[in-house]
């Protein structure tokens, strides 16, 4: 019972309100996939947060895209529910609407929240589970977070070419995708781009080799390939070299463009690396 999730309380039809039956979710009947669907307002954003606290309340690891960026919101703990730990997030305008002083509407806030959580059985303990947890935050492309380095995925994965081939190739595919995508090559189809094919060949031959690359050494072996034929034609035939230079010229634009500069720095784009913490 423990690990189960608290999710909120059972609704009693024949009350016609929120029965005092706590709801609660397995984790472990999340084994691949889940969805959240309803309407406009409907609760899916709460429902969200509150799965995400839950887990990290049992201590289960989270890696959660932000495209909007609101979710950074849940690294804000407030373990006393206290007004000044409130004040230094209130909208000044809004309490100039109010005709209220920052301080008076952290006061607000502060009771409301802590009015909030204990109808649902909440409190300063639940709130400093959540403050226990180590959070990151990482930006790929900008230094307002953790910067991510994408070209750290050019590193030859642990794998056993023998065994786990089809795994280690979707690797290939998708760090080939996202390489190309840099640089503007979108919706390609992995079967019929010549640049995906070129780029997903260069990295399968270096990392069934056990060797990392870097990206001017990608850039390099773009325009004198380490193979001689793609498919049954000659590499050539296949892809000429003088537009292969075009696509090297493409992806030297990562390393000669300072705007590019922050994608080669920071964290390796890691799974592992980013749910755990070194110790």
């Amino acid at each position: 019972m423990k690990r189960r999730f608290f999710l909120g309380r059972l609704y009693d039809d024949a009350a016609g309100d929120l029965g005092e039956t706590p709801f609660t979710y397995d984790p472990d009947d999340l084994t691949t996939h889940g969805v959240i669907l309803g309407m406009t307002g409907s609760g899916k954003t709460g429902l969200g947060i509150g799965l995400l606290e839950e887990a990290a309340r049992k201590r289960i690891p989270a890696l959660i895209l932000d495209p909007k960026g609101d979710l950074t919101n849940e690294l804000l703990h407030f373990p006393r529910l206290a007004p000044e730990d409130f004040e230094p997030w209130v909208n000044p305008d809004e309490a100039r609407r109010a005709g209220k002083t920052t301080a008076e509407l952290a006061a607000e806030k502060a009771a409301l929240w802590q009015k909030g959580l204990a109808g649902w059985g909440l409190g300063p303990e639940q709130i400093r589970e959540l403050d226990r947890v180590g959070y990151a935050v990482y930006t790929p492309g900008s230094t307002a977070g953790l910067p991510v380095s994408i070209l750290a995925s050019l590193r030859a994965p642990a794998g056993d070419w023998g065994t786990q081939a089809e795994e280690l190739r979707e690797q290939v595919a998708s760090t080939a995708t996202a390489l190309l995508g840099l640089v503007g090559y979108q919706d390609l189809d992995p079967v019929t781009s010549r640049e995906h094919i070129l780029v997903a060949r260069i990295l399968e031959a270096a990392w069934r080799a056990g060797r990392d690359l870097d990206l001017g050494e990608l850039i390099m072996q773009v325009q004198n390939p380490p193979f001689e034929k793609l498919g049954v034609f000659d590499t050539d035939t296949f892809f000429p070299p003088r537009e292969r230079f075009g696509l090297a010229m493409r992806l030297n634009n990562i390393l000669a463009a300072p705007a590019f500069q922050v994608w080669t720095e920071g964290q390796p784009l890691d799974v592992g690396a980013l749910l755990y913490a070194a110790d």
